[in-house]
């Protein structure tokens, strides 16, 4: 577990995320957790989901990106 503090008013923008919804960083490694924001904060998480989904179908046998099942909950909440 990683713990740490910062000011609040150091925050700008926050993301709860279930590790479906991380997948794009944690698992496939197309996303870092900038990129993952910019995504949340220009698309919102529907879109972030949409991604996860997509590389999802496009290897439904784990092939290219071995994982434990196909797809996994995904739920994001963002906040800036």
């Amino acid at each position: 577990m990683i713990t740490g503090q910062i000011p609040l008013a150091a925050v700008r923008r926050l993301a709860v995320l279930t590790d479906g919804a991380a997948r794009l960083v944690t698992m496939f490694d197309l996303l870092n957790w900038r990129g993952v924001l910019d995504v949340l904060d220009e698309h919102g998480p529907t879109e972030l989901i949409r991604r996860v989904r997509a590389i999802e179908a496009a290897d439904p046998n784990g092939t290219k990106w071995p994982r434990n099942k196909g797809s996994d909950d995904a739920t994001a909440v963002y906040a800036n």
